[in-house]
């Protein structure tokens, strides 16, 4: 084969793996997903060190995008608005559970990701169980435009219930639990684990409720119309969770902690 020609065949094949990489980029099906912005830890949550998300729920886009023919994009959205965007097809996806939502029968629903277990946090150990009752007009921090609806009954209560106080994200909440402008705060565990033993909280002490207050199962819910993303997203979810990657996800997500959270041994 002569210089011409094998400068040809060098060509064509370029061209080929240039436009065979390109046709299988501009093959996959896009996935917006909407996030409670800024999200939280360790589900999906903005880094401020690599600007970009991270958590359980971008390892498991990634982990489906290497599957199947989907490829995921995050966008700055509101639990409140979650809803509407996605009936309004602005956008497919979001993480929640379906007793949250205000119309679940408009939804498709994934296979559960993982279990939601919420419990009280504060910085004096408990001498047992958690009993709202126990607590009258206690400050509860809580994060804007959630539901709790194992506590809404004691939030409306006009006397002697829980005073609520709200906070834009579950970094705020336990910030303002260590400085003791509220008396309780609520979170999951898994984020209480990725939030409450960041060196900010240092010098803090919390302390974890022995009782579950409330467990839900968190899944993804699909805009109506897409049953075959929601069924590749239950396979690529049997597998996540099948291989171990869901618990090392988590994991890397949320450290290896457990409660109660002492102060950092270096601070005297």
């Amino acid at each position: 084969m002569n210089r011409i020609s094998l400068l040809i065949v060098l060509l064509c094949h370029c061209f080929w793996v240039i436009h065979s990489s390109a046709f299988a980029t501009e093959s996959k099906k896009v996935v917006r997903f909407a996030i409670n912005t800024p999200g939280s830890a360790p589900y999906l949550y903005f880094d401020t060190k690599t600007q970009d998300y991270q958590g359980v729920l971008v390892d498991f886009f990634t982990g489906l995008e290497t599957h199947s023919m989907y490829v995921a994009t995050y966008m700055d959205s509101s639990r409140a608005r979650n809803e509407q965007l996605l009936l309004d097809g602005q956008a497919d996806v979001f993480l929640s559970s379906p007793v949250w939502l205000d119309h679940p029968k408009s939804f498709l629903f994934s296979d559960p990701i993982m279990l939601h277990a919420s419990y009280i946090y504060s910085t004096r150990n408990f001498d047992g169980p958690f009993v709202s009752q126990e607590h009258p007009n206690a400050s509860v921090c809580t994060r804007y435009g959630f539901i709790y609806p194992v506590l809404q009954a004691h939030f409306d209560k006009a006397n002697d219930g829980l005073v609520r106080v709200d906070s834009s994200s579950q970094t705020t909440m336990a910030t303002m639990l260590s400085k003791n402008r509220c008396e309780f705060t609520i979170m999951s565990e898994q984020n209480a684990l990725s939030i409450m033993f960041d060196d900010t909280f240092c010098r803090s002490t919390f302390y974890q409720s022995p009782n579950i207050i409330s467990a839900v199962d968190l899944v993804i819910v699909v805009r109506p119309g897409l049953e075959e993303l929601q069924q590749t997203i239950n396979i690529e979810m049997k597998r996540f969770i099948e291989s171990g990657e869901r618990e090392k996800s988590i994991e890397r997500h949320s450290g290896r902690y457990h409660f109660p959270k002492q102060k950092c041994s270096t601070q005297k």
